[in-house]
């Protein structure tokens, strides 16, 4: 078996203009256990590829002169770079941004706040994963957040106490509110805030944010809301959940080695039952088709990104990523967000069946299932498709 799958040395450059969310994305990037370089702009970002070129490129979008689309539209025009793949990180409020990541030429896009474990796994997807002995102390990743928590509280109570006195001085000396500052904090803030389990930040900030973003919006209701995130920032409400901490290496890469792209299409089953692999494997060979298997979800993201089969079979609890991680994952990237999925369940609970239709998937299947019936849907969807 080949030695691909170590990634020791692995580089991953972070380009952010906030400075919690880029020491955040990196201790994200170092706790995966990969290197991580971090620049604010797209200028030093294109310096650092001339003399040490990065495996990987993570980019936000707001950045001082170069924005993040044009960074990445730059990576992608040159020869010698457009191989590097570029993940960036998105507000999520629209499909917008996506379109145009998609345009810029980006492997892929995240919404932020980030969810850790998930980050992670699509990292892992690019670069295979860490050395297996990079083994992280999970208290000192927890000391770290503590860290980027306390300083991300810290600088937002600054930075609003400055932006509220603008507010004071503009009853004097009109026009003093900058609201192109107050919007850029207001989206850092909530792209970071539920990262760090902060997820009332996220939610105010983002509503404020767009509130904000209205042509001629009402200062004195604008100003009132910054007074409500200030206490929240004083007097976080309890965090409700930590990132998660980042999967462990795994042991086994997949059942059988990926062969050359077949005539016959190719059908991806990802479920943790050996059993139930080995079952549906054998029902899909005997309809004419190739069949690869994984049985976790970062291995699923890896074998689709890497050989495009022309549908997945998905069961929702996979170790490492569940399916609903690994649907996310699917989406953010261009080469298999259109993959139809039958996603596999032994739970027929309706906010389940909701979020499965919220995230693309084509066909909800609940365990137990007849194997014909399941050969039936997908050869169905692959002729649609």
């Amino acid at each position: 078996m080949s030695n691909d799958r170590e990634a020791p040395n692995k580089r991953v450059l972070v380009v952010d203009g906030d400075p919690v969310n880029l020491k955040f994305i990196a201790h994200l990037i170092r706790t995966a256990g990969y290197i991580a370089d971090t620049v604010e702009t797209a200028e030093q970002a294109l310096d650092r590829f001339a003399s040490h070129r990065p495996d990987l490129v993570v980019t936000g979008l707001q950045l001082e002169g170069m924005d993040g689309f044009a960074l990445a539209r730059t990576i992608k025009q040159d020869p010698e770079w457009r191989s590097v793949p570029v993940i960036l990180l998105t507000s999520g409020y629209s499909g917008e941004e996506d379109v145009r990541a998609r345009q810029a030429g980006g492997d892929c896009s995240i919404a932020r706040p980030v969810d850790g474990g998930l980050f992670s796994g699509i990292i892992q997807t690019f670069l295979g994963p860490p050395p297996a002995d990079d083994q992280r102390d999970e208290e000192l990743q927890g000391l770290a957040i503590e860290e980027l928590r306390k300083e991300f509280l810290q600088g937002g109570i600054r930075d609003l106490r400055a932006i509220l006195a603008e507010f004071g001085a503009s009853r004097f000396f009109a026009p003093a509110v900058d609201l192109v500052f107050i919007r850029k904090a207001l989206h850092g803030w909530a792209g970071v805030g539920g990262t760090l389990g902060l997820p009332a930040i996220t939610a105010l900030a983002r509503d404020l944010e767009a509130f904000s973003s209205v042509p001629e919006p009402d200062l004195g209701l604008l100003h009132r809301k910054l007074i409500e995130l200030l206490r929240e920032f004083t007097h976080p409400t309890p965090i409700a959940q930590a990132p998660a901490p980042r999967p462990k290496a795994v042991t086994e890469v997949v059942e059988e080695a990926p062969a050359p792209a077949p005539m016959k299409p190719v059908v991806l089953v990802a479920d943790d039952d050996p059993t139930i692999r080995a079952v549906v494997r054998l029902a899909l060979e005997g309809a004419g088709l190739e069949c690869r298997l994984a049985q976790d979800g970062i291995l699923t993201c890896t074998l689709a990104r890497n050989t495009l089969p022309s549908a997945i079979i998905l069961d929702v609890n996979l170790p490492r990523m569940d399916g609903f991680q690994v649907m996310l994952c699917l989406r953010g990237m261009w080469a298999t967000r259109k993959i139809p999925v039958i996603l596999l369940t032994a739970s027929d609970d309706e906010l389940d069946i909701v979020r499965s239709a919220e995230l693309g998937v084509a066909e909800y299947v609940i365990k137990p299932f007849a194997v014909d019936d399941l050969v039936a849907r997908l050869q169905r969807l692959i002729a649609l498709h």
